[in-house]
């Protein structure tokens, strides 16, 4: 992230999002379109390094529009030929638990796609670990695609636990949910 005359530049896009497609058409057709405007619109996508559902999806979008992609895959998958070999960048990694610790690093902004139990992992270690070690003012967008209401029940959890006191107020100011790339876009493109 980069701060020119109080306008900040979100340049290195972290994306999570699932290993499979869902059984929802829009949930394929927003990771496409994810990929090809972030590759369009010059953003480095950082991602978890697959090939398979929404990951290798959205990577193959942003490859085909020119765009910059790093994947950061563990050993795991890489012995289950999952690796995606057709991107800028691959950095095979030991474990998940050092990819996400780099996913996080790389970041200057998070997206979160459909996904299931580990992309919901990667967002609860994302916006744990900038509700620990930044301040509310430095915190990264962190941009929750909402598409057809997937994460409803998340925003409802999220207020629950403000309501119940687990959380501040100030701590839910990173967390945007979006129901549309366009709303994605506009964070990322202010």
């Amino acid at each position: 992230m980069t701060t020119y005359k109080n306008i900040t530049v979100y340049k290195n896009i972290t994306v999570y999002c699932g290993s499979h497609f869902g059984n929802d058409g829009a949930f394929a057709s927003l990771a496409a379109r994810l990929g090809e405007a972030l590759g369009k619109g010059g953003f480095h996508m950082i991602y978890g390094g697959g090939t398979v559902g929404l990951m290798g999806l959205a990577a193959d979008a942003a490859m085909a529009a020119g765009g910059q992609v790093t994947g950061i895959i563990p050993r795991v998958f890489i012995e289950k030929e999952q690796a995606h070999r057709g991107i800028t960048e691959l950095l095979e990694v030991p474990d998940m638990i050092t990819r996400k610790q780099k996913l996080i690093e790389s970041g200057d902004a998070f997206i979160v796609l459909p996904g299931g139990i580990g992309t919901l992992e990667e967002l609860a270690d994302t916006f744990s670990h900038y509700r620990i070690y930044a301040a509310p003012s430095r915190r990264p967008p962190i941009l929750i695609a909402n598409i057809d209401g997937i994460y409803d029940p998340l925003k409802a959890l999220f207020q629950n636990w403000l309501r119940l006191g687990f959380i501040e107020k100030e701590d839910l100011s990173s967390i945007h949910f979006c129901s549309s790339l366009e709303e994605i876009m506009k964070i990322l493109e202010k």
